[in-house]
């Protein structure tokens, strides 16, 4: 896409940040006035004006030009391959999410829509659970103490059905597992997990390793254990870091690694918001 800013003497952005997961992408941005031209996408795109005035312009299916300003909350769809336009005359902070076009695809197959789903448009709307994913997901990859991949992977997982459920052609939602997972694949599970503790695991793992999709596997696994997956990875990690702590002869940076924390420090702060002491005090508790 191409953009005309109003001003070329200072940096149209006053702030950015760029988010990406695989067939998903999200950014935050706070610009200056500005013009974007026309153009189409490839992949679906969701906006969320947090402040600031957004005019677009969209060609809609029925070849109508729909001409539409929305201030601050205003939630915007744009399918892929519709033509768009946009302008704003005061600075704007703005949330874009895209969705390639086969992972939404997928997604759907996966929870029981058609894979030819489509889109509808949108034009100025309000919808408060979009912007709190997308803020979320945002923190989240910019905090110094990222919540990892199944924390990522399940808020991607939701926003994903909820635009489905509410914002395409498809009829059919997914239906909800009242019940938990069979004892021997909550033991498959449970034994990825453990082999695996030291790594990322991501959403899509654990469901693959279960034979579920990710929608049906977080709330069968959830039924069967009382927590959610990244819950029970946490706990799992917090066991197996203090199974390493009775040895006095590993440092505490490969007590973290190990344990499958990204760093001491990241150690350090989880442990002793779980067990409400620091690793070295529960070390020295138990040695002594």
């Amino acid at each position: 896409m191409q953009i005309e800013w109003k001003s070329n003497k200072v940096s149209p952005y006053l702030s950015r940040q760029v988010v990406e997961w695989p067939g998903f992408r999200i950014h935050r941005a706070h610009v200056l006035p500005g013009r974007m031209l026309e153009h189409t996408n490839d992949f679906h795109e969701v906006n969320v004006a947090i402040s600031g005035s957004l005019t677009t312009e969209k060609l809609s299916n029925s070849g109508q030009i729909i001409r539409t300003t929305g201030g601050a909350g205003n939630f915007c769809i744009t399918p892929a391959g519709q033509p768009i336009s946009a302008r704003w005359d005061e600075p704007l902070l703005n949330m874009g999410m895209f969705l390639q076009a086969s992972f939404v695809s997928g997604i759907a197959a996966e929870n029981g829509f058609s894979p030819n789903v489509e889109f509808v448009e949108v034009y100025k709307s309000n919808d408060p659970l979009v912007q709190s994913i997308g803020l979320s997901l945002l923190e989240s990859a910019e905090a110094d103490e990222p919540l990892g991949r199944l924390y990522t992977d399940s808020l991607i997982q939701s926003l994903t059905l909820h635009l489905l459920s509410r914002y395409t052609n498809a009829n059919t939602k997914p239906a909800i597992a009242n019940g938990g997972l069979p004892a021997y694949k909550l033991r498959r599970v449970e034994d990825f997990i453990d082999a695996n503790l030291d790594d990322e695991i991501g959403l899509g793992d654990l469901a693959a390793v279960a034979g579920l999709s990710r929608f049906h596997f977080s709330r069968a696994f959830r039924k069967s254990t009382g927590k959610t997956p990244q819950q029970f990875v946490m706990y799992r990690r917090i066991d197996r870091a203090k199974e390493l702590l009775r040895r006095d002869d590993l440092p505490l940076v490969e007590v973290s690694l190990r344990s499958g924390f990204k760093n001491q420090s990241h150690f350090t702060t989880l442990f002793r918001k779980y067990t409400n002491v620091t690793p070295k005090l529960w070390r020295e508790l138990k040695l002594a």
